[in-house]
This record gives C-alpha cells, sequence and structure tokens, in this order.
C-alpha cells in the first residue's frame, strides 16, 4: 500500500495565501473563512430584517382588509344597497356599482 499524504505535504501557496488540497477538496485560509463567516452574519441580519418587515406587512394588510370590509358592510347596512352588487369608491366621495371593464 502506498504511503498515505499528510497535510503538510498537500499544502500549497496561492498569489496571497496558503491552502491545502486533499483529495480533490481545498481548504482555504483563514483570512477567507472569516470573510466569509462576516458575509453570513449580515446576509442573516438582512433575512431577519425581512422576514420580520414581511410580518408586520402581512399583519398590516390583514387588518386593512378587515377595516375596507367593516366599512363597505356599514355603508351597504346603511343606505340599503344591494349586497350582491359590486361597488366602488371613487376619491371624490362618490360610491356607485362598479363598471365592468371591457
Amino acid at each position: 500500500m502506498g504511503k498515505k499524504k499528510t497535510t503538510e505535504e498537500n499544502h500549497h501557496m496561492g498569489k496571497r495565501t496558503g491552502y491545502s488540497l486533499i483529495d480533490g477538496v481545498y481548504r482555504i485560509a483563514p483570512s477567507y473563512v472569516t470573510a466569509f463567516g462576516e458575509i453570513a452574519i449580515l446576509r442573516s441580519g438582512v433575512d431577519e430584517m425581512l422576514a420580520s418587515v414581511t410580518r408586520h406587512a402581512a399583519v398590516t394588510l390583514s387588518q386593512i382588509t378587515k377595516s375596507h370590509k367593516r366599512i363597505w358592510d356599514d355603508i351597504i347596512d346603511d343606505l340599503g344597497l344591494d349586497p350582491t352588487i359590486v361597488w366602488e369608491y371613487l376619491p371624490d366621495e362618490i360610491i356607485r356599482e362598479k363598471q365592468k371593464e371591457d
């Protein structure tokens, strides 16, 4: 059987750092490992922030939807409008039957 190569025998120098090549797998320098770790921490922070904003937006949109329905229910009840008709509110304080789009 052949002699197994040690890590020292597989140590090489790149342009700026050393690395080991064992069974086709590169073991990079600690400075690169640290750089990847720092980026992973930053990415994790952004992921957590986006998840928090997404949760907040989902809750807020749900509340908006409920409030919107409640307003329409109140208007339909107050004015005695047909609840089977789709109504729309226009910015100039007008409520009318929603027009079918062509």
